[in-house]
């Protein structure tokens, strides 16, 4: 049985992001949110259940260095990755 429903991993997700790009800088998350917006019609929140938007969109914008970014989402939900929907999305934006 899961600690959290669907709407909490969401929200969880969501924060990890927007606290990653955050730290690099407020024009990255509007950067980042901008493009997804306009490759997939779609939001942060969409990442959750498509997480291969995200990595698509952090590749496009930073080329290798998505990788850090991926690593520092990965840092913040660290905690819960024993829980399978965080476990899911973890894997899927490496």
């Amino acid at each position: 049985m899961s600690v959290f429903d669907n709407n909490e991993y969401k929200k969880m997700v969501v924060l990890a992001i927007e606290h990653t790009l955050l730290q690099i800088g407020m024009a990255t998350l509007e950067k980042v949110q901008s493009k997804i917006r306009k490759d997939y019609n779609c939001d942060l929140s969409d990442c959750y259940t498509h997480p291969e938007y995200l990595n698509k969109v952090l590749k496009d914008l930073f080329g290798p260095s998505h990788i850090e970014i991926v690593k520092s989402v990965n840092k913040y939900l660290e905690e819960f990755s024993y829980q399978r929907p965080i476990a899911e999305f973890l894997h899927k934006i490496k």
